[in-house]
């Protein structure tokens, strides 16, 4: 029997880049049209365009966020503004998929270099001195 195309598309990976795993401290600064919210919040995984959050509230499917991202390792402290793209309620928690809209582009490479693992750094060094 074969599988239908929508069948296929289903479990197919959309994202362009690879997210990296982690956990970092963030704040909500603003959820859509409320200006007054101020939630804490975890980042479970990152990349170039888009991040999981861990919250413990409500969001609406397409709503715009603000948020404050801490990486404690670095000093680094920067805002993201993002479209909520997806909403998944798992083990007693809310995940959220948020996509980048704006975004200081030198700390978003700091937290990408900080999170990628070093031996991926060094084989990719060893890869150009080839």
């Amino acid at each position: 029997m074969r599988r239908s195309k929508i069948q296929k598309e289903i479990g197919k990976e959309r994202r362009k880049y690879p997210r990296s795993k982690c956990m970092l401290p963030a704040e909500v600064i603003k959820a859509g049209e409320d200006k007054t919210l101020f939630k804490r919040m975890t980042v479970r995984d990152f990349s170039r365009e888009g991040l999981k959050l861990i919250i413990n509230f409500n969001l609406n499917l397409g709503s715009n966020m603000e948020i404050k991202l801490y990486l404690p390792e670095r000093s680094l402290v920067t805002s993201i503004l993002g479209e909520i793209v997806w909403i998944k309620h798992a083990n007693n928690k809310v995940e959220a998929g948020l996509k980048i809209k704006d975004m200081d582009q030198r700390a978003k490479e700091e937290i990408l270099n900080w999170l990628l693992p070093q031996w991926l750094k060094d084989d990719g060094e060893k890869d150009k001195r080839k």
